[in-house]
């Protein structure tokens, strides 16, 4: 496995542990009267020794952030594709589950001081602000994200007019995703510009201008995105136009994609950060104390509660009821997606370590991994001939690995061709049935020397 690729994916997935650590980290520091999620007042923060608490979850979050910045270096040593991708998707997510575990701990460790103090949830509603004007603050319009989808819109009619003659639709429906995610971050806006308004203050004007600058400062992050999005758009259907295929840039433009996102959430977090900082002494509005219906600080779960999205009492956005449908959807759809990596992972070692098959059987060539890919009838095969060295061939759809290329690809002045063959082999036989062009070898030269002589044969 090339080590550029191996630092391109290593990019993409350490920022997460950067943006875990620091969002978490800022929890030590009491904002909206909560403190790792748990509500409490000022005079209940002075009457209790959180110090100790602190320091706990200092040293296990400083544990758990050099633990994930070690562990990957080792990974540069594995030679196979499967098994690095899968050990980087363990660690993402292990490391995920690693950082939120102080937190939880800190959370049951102050709900449990709470209880031993007596201290009884007050009642909600002991307050009344007017937040009537605030809820009507709107920072989205749709000409500040006009330009860019249509900018994306015109890349998608683009990419469907350059590709159609070449029956390339795989590229084409490729290029349309990525430009149907432009207007998807219009409508993430629009969707958080009508969340409800955070009450922070009992004075009304501060919950107004709290939530124009909070409102904005969303709206110029998917602002950015949507732009980002449909600059990325236009890069990979130029490097489908240049040769073919996404494969050569793909991994630097992702990477630059990801790294360019990431920073623009890690300066939205610092803006947001401060924006708190600087109405922390407005912020005396008391919180409601319903600490039992949040798990661990983190997941929100109140069948009383008829709003499907609720603010977050960690980090920043918002959070989803789980009481709710769309919150029990959410629990299905992440389970789902756990058990679909998990999949991915074991079939990509499958298709990397299980060796491909070439024979000619009964007058059928006989191409298989794991499954039959290709039988085709020796009769029917034309223009045979071995050959030494490959083309240039840009993958299209399909197995790109440093053992195994199989799939659709597409070579220089032969436009598509199906592909199913070892490259590390040195003996190569193409063909021509059906229209199209073949390129495929056995397991090794002699598998594939043998199979060539039987076709000679037949």
């Amino acid at each position: 496995m090339d080590i550029g690729i191996k630092i391109i994916m290593m990019v993409l997935m350490y920022p997460t542990v950067f943006i875990l650590y620091f969002v978490l980290k800022n929890e030590t520091v009491a904002t909206k009267n909560l403190y790792y999620g748990v509500s409490l007042t000022g005079e209940q923060r002075k009457s209790l020794k959180l110090q100790d608490i602190d320091a706990a979850y200092n040293r296990r979050m400083r544990n758990v952030f050099l633990l994930m910045l070690l562990t990957p270096l080792p990974a540069f040593l594995i030679p196979w594709f499967s098994i690095y991708i899968t050990f980087l998707l363990v660690w993402m997510f292990a490391g995920i589950i690693g950082f939120f575990v102080p937190f939880a701990r800190a959370n049951s460790k102050l709900k449990l001081l709470k209880q031993e103090k007596g201290w009884k949830a007050k009642q909600e509603g002991q307050f009344a602000a007017e937040i009537k004007s605030a809820g009507k603050i709107r920072k989205v319009k749709f000409l500040h994200f006009a330009p860019p989808c249509a900018l994306s819109l015109v890349l998608l009619i683009g990419a469907c007019i350059k590709f159609y003659g070449e029956r390339l639709w795989a590229l084409s429906l490729c290029i349309g995703s990525l430009a149907f995610v432009t207007p998807l971050f219009y409508a993430v806006a629009v969707w958080m510009d009508k969340m409800p308004t955070q009450v922070i203050s009992t004075d009304s004007e501060v919950n107004i201008n709290y939530a124009r600058a909070k409102k904005k400062l969303w709206k110029d992050l998917w602002l950015a995105c949507a732009w980002v999005n449909t600059f990325y758009t236009a890069g990979m259907l130029f490097a489908v136009s240049w040769d073919g295929s996404i494969g050569r840039l793909f991994l630097p433009a992702t990477a630059a994609y990801g790294i360019v996102t990431i920073a623009l959430c890690f300066r939205v977090l610092k803006k947001k950060s401060k924006l708190d900082h600087s109405y922390k002494d407005h912020m005396d509005a008391p919180v409601s104390e319903n600490d039992n219906n949040w798990i661990w600080g983190m997941f929100y779960y109140n069948p009383r509660d008829k709003h499907t999205m609720v603010e977050k009492r960690w980090g920043v956005g918002t959070t989803v009821n789980m009481a709710r449908p769309a919150g029990k959807a959410t629990i299905v759809l992440t389970i789902v997606t756990l058990l679909l990596s998990l999949y991915a992972c074991v079939w990509v070692m499958l298709l990397e370590f299980t060796p491909i098959q070439l024979s000619v059987e009964n007058g059928y060539l006989q191409a298989g991994q794991i499954k039959e890919d290709y039988s085709i009838p020796v009769r029917s095969i034309q223009n045979l001939e071995l050959v030494e060295e490959l083309p240039h061939l840009s993958k299209v759809n399909g197995t790109g690995m440093d053992n195994l290329l199989k799939g659709t690809f597409r070579v220089p002045e032969e436009g598509r061709c199906e592909v199913f063959l070892n490259p590390q082999n040195t003996l190569f036989i193409r063909f021509e049935y059906a229209g199209g062009t073949y390129y495929m070898s056995g397991y090794d030269d002699t598998e594939t020397m043998q199979v060539w002589e039987a076709c000679v044969k037949d």
